[in-house]
């Protein structure tokens, strides 16, 4: 039973008591004890059982959901357990979720971050909309190609050493890491979210993956795959055949959350991790958006 205060975890370090309940939910789900469609314990339940307010319970909850465990339930009827993979599909969902915390952190990896930007900014007006509820505190850091290194793709087959290609590409990255910046810091501005840090590396290098950690609880990622693509090369220069980077709209290859469902998962959430927190700190350089 999760007492009042912080646990001690492996190897010591202090854990939210929410995050207990919830990993003390998720291996009664693992184990059977609470199968597919079965409603999970009620937060008022979940309150007395482990000795919490109904704040700490709920927050349990999310965390369940973001992990993909459980569904979002309906009025009159608790949340249920879900097939594994059954929900989210979509990085819309994935979205959606991941900002019903109270706390948000978004470590990205990407090309352009074309998709996010739209996501985010759909998912900001869609709770502005509703007067839904916003997180306390909104943390984004983002990983993308340098703007002054010269990277071997995009390229005009034409003409390999033409650079309107790269300077396309560069354009692109303003733009998208540019209006999610700004789509974040407003929350800000505007009273709506008193915390929000929005940190931007570049690296020398393409990446070769996407990948997003969502509140350190969710991982996705998939390859980017190199293609033939025809675009406008620029204002005035008219439409050309480029070999460039795209990913899948919506295709992830893996998702995967702490601890996992086998050593492997585990194992391979970790790396993710540490991947991305080894190329923040060893292989890029602040990113200044502005020309």
């Amino acid at each position: 039973m999760v007492s009042t205060g912080q646990e001690a975890g492996p190897g010591g370090a202090h854990q939210p008591q929410y995050l207990l309940i919830a990993s003390d939910l998720r291996e009664a789900i693992a184990s059977g004890a609470h199968g597919v469609g079965e409603v999970i314990p009620t937060q008022h339940a979940l309150t007395a059982r482990y000795h919490v307010s109904r704040r700490t319970a709920q927050r349990a909850v999310e965390e369940l959901r973001s992990w993909g465990l459980i569904d979002a339930g309906v009025r009159g009827r608790g949340p249920r357990v879900v097939a594994r993979g059954a929900v989210p599909h979509t990085l819309t969902e994935y979205i959606a979720d991941a900002f019903r915390a109270e706390d948000v952190t978004l470590d990205v990896l990407s090309f352009t971050t074309e998709r996010l930007s739209k996501v985010v900014t759909r998912q900001l007006e869609s709770t502005k909309e509703a007067a839904g509820t916003w997180p306390k505190t909104i943390r984004l850091r983002m990983l993308l190609p340098s703007l002054e290194a010269v990277h071997p793709l995009p390229y005009l087959l034409a003409d390999p050493a033409d650079s309107r290609p790269l300077k396309r590409l560069r354009r692109l990255i303003r733009m998208y890491a540019g209006q999610l910046e700004h789509s974040l810091v407003t929350l800000k501005e505007d009273g709506l979210v008193p915390s929000v840090s929005v940190a931007i590396r570049g690296m020398p290098v393409l990446p070769m993956q996407k990948l997003y950690v969502l509140n350190g609880a969710q991982a996705l990622t998939s390859f980017y795959r190199i293609r033939t693509n025809k675009v406008e090369l620029g204002p005035g220069d008219g439409a050309g055949e480029i070999m460039d980077l795209e990913s899948g709209v919506d295709l992830f290859t893996w998702t995967g959350h702490p601890g996992g469902d086998t050593p492997r998962e585990e194992a391979y959430f970790d790396q993710l991790q540490l991947l991305f927190e080894r190329y923040w700190s060893k292989l890029s350089a602040p990113l200044v958006l502005s020309e």
